[in-house]
């Protein structure tokens, strides 16, 4: 279920790619790649920086294991409390959380926590399996947000953007309640909710921005995680309790609650900052060697490699080599401009290509795995198959 809930009877069946996606939500594409420009990682966030390496040794582990080991206690004690503690009718929505919420273990053949709404009259379900760790406290509140957004929407379907934001609020909120009332949880779960944001943040910015970029791709639900992270943050910080209620029990009509139009409002246009260049065949490099090695030290330099920091005579040595030898690729976006190369070493026995670098612009890291895999099946007559699967691994919650 790779942490979605599920609509016990009801699913997204309409929703088939991305434009269906951004029906769906109100939204546009040059909005969304507007709003991730603006408000990418490390600069939307409000809360603390992520605990340094020399606090991460000095945490009692064993203290804190033991203080997690229940999933029970830790839902009454923590969860719950810091739900609650933005709703002016706290007594209703705690009656809520600890009598109509139920729990189960996940089954042998799923992998990633999430809830289910089994429908009106019916209690919220959430699934997961409890481990005693921090990273297990924080998908607590997710998945328990997700069913008091369940239970104060009358069960009515949320598009998922908001549904998202709702569970990172929760997140949010509790974090915010072990800094005052718990504060030897605080550093572990600041620590967790970071280290997500690689994901949350990065290879979910990746699939969204592919599939902006080639509506006609299915629509796959990670790619309702970035924009429901930054509105998250940013409600959590700017909006007030009565707000994130009103989202809460908003259902259908749930993206007006959010704050897209104050996040795009600050959106700049993601330019790409490379001149035109002309497209480039078998027989035809993209341009001169000389002006190629420029091309790929800049695209090295924009997108933060640190090759681009290497001693020059090595760096300019090998990539020469690979212009020479025709192992190098510079994939070019729709206006013809680079947005990454990629270099490669040949197998003469059994007619491989290992790659052996690909840097690409921010956000267009499938943009250059396409474009490299095209040019690959076209010029060199090796197979190459497209996948979007690269994040199966990662669970989310």
């Amino acid at each position: 279920m790779d942490g979605i809930y599920v609509f016990k009877g009801r699913n997204e069946g309409s929703m088939f790619t991305c434009t269906d996606w951004l029906t769906l939500h109100g939204l546009s594409a040059p909005r969304v790649k507007g709003i991730i420009a603006s408000f990418g990682p490390g600069k939307f966030e409000h809360l603390p920086p992520p605990l340094n390496t020399d606090r991460k040794a000095s945490l009692e582990n064993a203290f804190i294991s033991n203080k997690l080991s229940s999933q029970e206690r830790c839902y009454r004690n923590f969860v719950v409390p810091a739900l609650v503690s933005v709703f002016d009718n706290e007594s209703e929505v705690r009656h809520l959380l600890c009598n109509h919420v139920e729990f189960r273990a996940l089954s042998a053949s799923e992998e990633a926590p999430y809830t289910i709404c089994q429908g009106s009259g019916e209690p919220p379900v959430i699934l997961m399996d409890w481990r005693g760790q921090p990273e297990d406290l924080l998908c607590l509140a997710h998945e328990a947000a997700h069913a008091l957004q369940i239970l104060l929407s009358n069960h009515e379907l949320m598009p998922p953007v908001a549904r998202e934001t709702c569970a990172f609020i929760g997140e949010l909120l509790l974090l915010d309640y072990v800094e005052t009332h718990v504060p030897y949880l605080h550093g572990p779960l600041l620590d967790v909710w970071h280290s997500e944001n690689s994901f949350y943040l990065g290879d979910c910015v990746d699939l969204l921005i592919d599939a902006l970029n080639h509506p006609e791709l299915s629509y796959h639900y990670y790619q309702n995680y970035p924009l429901a992270r930054l509105a998250a943050v940013q409600m959590f910080s700017i909006a007030n309790n009565e707000s994130v209620c009103k989202l809460f029990s908003s259902g259908k009509e749930a993206m007006a609650h959010l704050p897209i139009d104050e996040m795009a409002s600050f959106a700049t246009e993601m330019e790409n900052p490379f001149p035109v260049l002309q497209p480039s065949d078998a027989e035809h490099p993209v341009v001169g060697v000389y002006q190629s090695l420029g091309v790929m030290a800049l695209l090295d330099i924009e997108s933060s490699r640190k090759a681009s920091y290497q001693c020059i005579e090595s760096y300019y040595l090998n990539l020469l080599d690979h212009l020479q030898a025709r192992t190098a690729f510079i994939a070019l976006d729709n206006d013809m401009k680079p947005v990454g190369y990629t270099t490669w070493i040949e197998s003469n026995s059994e007619n491989n290509l290992v790659l052996t670098c690909q840097t690409a612009l921010p956000n267009n890291r499938l943009n250059l795995q396409r474009a490299l895999e095209q040019y690959i099946s076209t010029t060199k007559g090796v197979d190459a198959s497209y996948t979007r699967n690269a994040s199966k691994e990662m669970l989310v919650w």
